[in-house]
């Protein structure tokens, strides 16, 4: 055969593009109308073949009751699993079933690192979630100072909610700003949160302390208080009332990844 034949004869053709289950789900999921039922079967093909956020979108139709019927049990195991996989979707909703109870056994502080850990992958709605915790001292101390550098960096991720009446006074700016730089590093997040409660924790036991006598002098009075200056200092705006608040959460149909 001559080589100008061999130039002529058409090329075979192009292999179809492999299907994405997860991101067929996706798209059936956040679709207008959206078809739940049709985007759980995708992602149960996603979590079948060994997918850890289709894992967690199962579990999420799961827990929701959104194409499937609701088995919040299944869901909780199932959130588990992708969670331990290394799933942001997985943590974020492990978070909210934890702190909700449902699937079983309600677990603020769990609940509470759970976001942590979706707010460490950078997912926006975890890191809201979690400034709501630490603004209103849910499954931790209150920290509202850390709170507010969340909110600004959950907006900075993309998060559309915004949070009620909270504002940033002018004196805490140059703090909140740093703050949520250093909130920013995916190594830094869980480090900083547990450091910051761990401080909380002293100041919280140095004002529980007995009160002194009267016959105490003013010097000693104000000995433990000197003790904690560092610390207050580094701390200053996060202190606020002991209050429980609803927190809004960033409910079960905005998607991050």
């Amino acid at each position: 055969m001559k080589s100008q034949d061999l130039a002529a004869e058409p090329a075979p053709p192009a292999a179809p593009p492999a299907i994405d289950p997860l991101q067929q789900g996706l798209a059936l999921f956040q679709a207008t109308p959206p078809d739940p039922a049709r985007a759980a079967a995708w992602f149960r093909a996603a979590a079948d073949a060994g997918d850890a956020d289709g894992l967690a979108m199962l579990g999420l139709c799961l827990l929701e009751g959104l194409g499937l019927a609701a088995d919040p049990v299944q869901a909780r195991s199932l959130l588990e699993l992708a969670a331990a996989r290394g799933s942001a979707m997985g943590h974020f909703q492990l978070g909210r079933a934890l702190l909700t109870a449902r699937g079983g056994p309600g677990d603020e502080e769990r609940g509470l690192w759970a976001y942590v850990a979706a707010a460490a992958q950078g997912h926006a709605e975890a890191c809201f979630n979690l400034a709501n915790c630490l603004y209103a001292g849910v499954g931790c101390l209150p920290d509202r100072l850390a709170a507010k550098a969340l909110y600004l960096r959950s907006r900075a991720l993309g998060c559309p909610l915004r949070p009620q009446g909270v504002l940033v006074q002018r004196r805490e700016l140059k703090a909140v700003r740093t703050l949520a730089q250093r909130f920013a590093a995916p190594d830094r997040l869980l480090y900083l949160v547990r450091e910051r409660q761990q401080e909380l924790a002293l100041l919280q036991a140095l004002a529980q302390r007995r009160q002194p006598s009267p016959r105490t002098s003013g010097e000693a009075r104000l000995r433990p208080w000197r003790l904690a200056a560092g610390v207050v200092a580094a701390m200053a705006g996060t202190l606020g009332h002991y209050l429980r608040p609803a927190s809004r959460d960033a409910g079960p149909t905005t998607i991050n990844f």
